[in-house]
């Protein structure tokens, strides 16, 4: 699958940051799917996350020299948070959401690759979609949240959480993942920032991840006692206002790794 000519890309033109997201008929077929099934702000936090991923791709020194996917980077970004689909029945009601993403990237994934005959263009001749390429999408969309592993694997992974990451941090974007935040502009220049977000502005995003955070803490709370999603419920409770907070976090509590652990050994030890 080539790419679509300049004239008819779904995408505008990035002067400042140099930028040219992979308009191939996968990319677009993916981008097409995030619409039909999520909030406009989440398309353009998807949209915006794959900008700053090719930014970082083009300026990392942990890129330099290999020869990245692009195309399977963008496509895994588009398809990240589609476990926020707003379509009703799309989604699990037992697995974490990036899980339920990355699992409904893979079978949307696989269903396109059989129509369009398992052939992509990935900027270096043809060659095909296998397994492989779906596990790393699988893993990028996974792991987006896990910034201590994520990074740590194939570069289209890493590349792809650090795009997402960066919708976050805008110029203030450090690496590795959780170190403090870096020089204004080190990483992601401030004009690049302002041109990507001005061609897919943030339409709400903040209060749409609140209400989307903490509904999963309401509806799929045994999902996230375990990672980002939950400090949401100890925040801003299960209505996104402070509503079922402290039940939440009595649960929260309760459900805690850590004390589940020791206790475990201690009545195991009772057969040693």
């Amino acid at each position: 699958m080539s790419p679509l000519s300049a004239a008819s890309s779904p995408f505008p033109s990035f002067p400042v940051s140099n930028i040219t997201i992979p308009a191939t008929p996968l990319v677009v077929a993916s981008l097409d799917f995030l619409k039909a099934h999520t909030r406009l702000s989440t398309v353009n936090h998807c949209l915006r996350s794959v900008a700053f991923a090719l930014v970082l791709i083009g300026r990392l020194p942990i890129f330099s020299g290999i020869q990245l996917d692009t195309e399977l980077v963008a496509v895994s970004v588009l398809l990240h948070d589609m476990g926020w689909a707003t379509t009703p029945g799309m989604l699990s009601m037992d697995t974490r959401f990036e899980v339920d993403g990355a699992n409904i990237a893979r079978e949307f994934l696989t269903n396109e690759l059989k129509k369009k005959g398992n052939q992509s263009d990935h900027g270096h001749g043809k060659s095909h979609w296998d397994a492989h390429h779906l596990q790393l999408v699988w893993d990028a969309i996974a792991l987006h949240t896990t910034p201590s592993i994520a990074f740590f694997k194939e570069p289209e992974v890493a590349a792809a959480h650090l795009g997402i990451g960066a919708d976050f941090t805008g110029p203030y974007l450090s690496i590795p993942p959780g170190s403090p935040p870096a020089e204004l502009g080190a990483l992601v220049r401030v004009e690049e920032y302002q041109e990507i977000v001005a061609a897919f502005p943030r339409e709400n995003f903040k209060g749409d991840l609140v209400t989307i955070m903490c509904g999963l803490c309401r509806d799929k709370r045994d999902t996230t006692f375990d990672n980002l999603v939950g400090e949401f419920g100890l925040e801003f409770g299960t209505d996104g206002n402070g509503g079922g907070r402290e039940e939440y976090t009595e649960e929260w509590k309760a459900r805690r790794t850590l004390p589940f652990i020791m206790n475990s050994l201690d009545r195991s030890a009772e057969f040693e």
